[in-house]
């Protein structure tokens, strides 16, 4: 019985060490949906008021309505195609198959999957040399601004960019998710920073006069299609939450409605600073105007959300 007692407790101890172990692997819902929403929200933020200010705020919320139910229909339909891959006789979970190329061959076939592998590749590139063309310029300019480094070209600011987030890709999802959520946490500080200048100033009267719904497309639509689109990470985030499809749902509702919100308040913002009367018919510069604003904190401000914003869809884009 002594024995019985004692093989029971190793049992046990050893169960227990595997729920343990396998409640580690499994990611959180948290960090699945800043992952997607750290995709979603790039540079292309900086452009919203400058690409809907001729639509004025009330078109271009109905616009960006429109792009997020569009953004979260569609990444609900590769989820659901994702969990089929994932749980098809041809792809266990063991091979990771949830993929775009695992949908493709489901669906396609062999010939389908080198389409999709060979469209995605023309895709990925063109956004990675985006963000690392971007991250490089940044980068260069802030090692110039605050250590007076005026040497440092933008192209070996590229190189560390690029580098940094290669190295950081071997180490799997986890590891990119909790260096996004540093840089989601600065998207979000140096958000509010820009709010807090900007929301005192602001005008109803400008945000309300103006309405021509005739402009919400192509321009609202076109770059809130551009600022929500994260539907290329979902694949990711099922197997990071292992594969567990309601908890995967919750994370693109949460990491959907996140850019909404803050696309809605910016927006708020810088529309409501701006007396379209006043602006010709050229596209005025945010910079400029937030300079105007701020004075060099908000430059500054603006740079480091920059920053964060293409750092955190770079890391979006490296786990893909």
């Amino acid at each position: 019985q002594q024995q019985q007692q004692q093989h029971h407790q190793l049992f046990t101890a050893k169960k227990n060490d595997e729920e343990s172990s396998s409640a580690e692997e499994d990611g959180s819902i948290v960090g699945a949906s800043l992952l997607f929403a750290g995709t979603a929200i790039g540079a292309g933020m900086i452009a919203l008021p400058v690409e809907t200010i001729d639509a004025g705020f009330v078109p271009s919320i109905f616009g960006l309505l429109l792009c997020w139910a569009f953004t979260f229909v569609t990444s609900l339909v590769t989820l659901e195609a994702s969990w089929m891959a994932s749980s098809s006789e041809q792809n266990n979970k063991s091979e990771g198959g949830a993929g775009f190329l695992s949908i493709s061959r489901m669906a396609l076939g062999i010939p389908g999957e080198i389409l999709t592998a060979s469209l995605f590749w023309f895709l990925l590139t063109a956004i990675i040399v985006a963000y690392t063309a971007e991250g490089g310029q940044l980068i260069s300019q802030f090692l110039k601004e605050v250590f007076h480094f005026d040497d440092v070209a933008p192209a070996i600011g590229s190189v560390v960019f690029a580098t940094f987030f290669a190295s950081l890709a071997t180490y799997g999802t986890s590891r990119v998710d909790a260096i996004n959520r540093i840089f989601v946490f600065g998207l979000v500080a140096t958000f509010i920073g820009l709010v807090g200048v900007g929301l005192p100033m602001v005008k109803a009267s400008n945000l309300l006069d103006h309405s021509d719904f005739g402009m919400v497309y192509p321009p609202v639509i076109s770059i809130g299609i551009l600022s929500f689109g994260a539907q290329n990470v979902v694949p990711t985030l099922l197997q990071y939450l292992n594969y567990d499809p309601l908890k995967t749902r919750q994370a693109i509702l949460i990491g959907s409605l996140l850019p909404l919100i803050l696309y809605t308040i910016w927006e708020a913002v810088f529309l409501g600073l701006i007396d379209v009367s006043n602006v010709d018919g050229s596209k005025m510069e945010v910079m400029s105007v937030l300079g105007q604003v701020g004075g060099p904190i908000v430059t500054d401000l603006v740079e480091v959300f920059s920053l964060c914003a293409i750092g955190s869809s770079m890391a979006g884009g490296s786990v893909l």
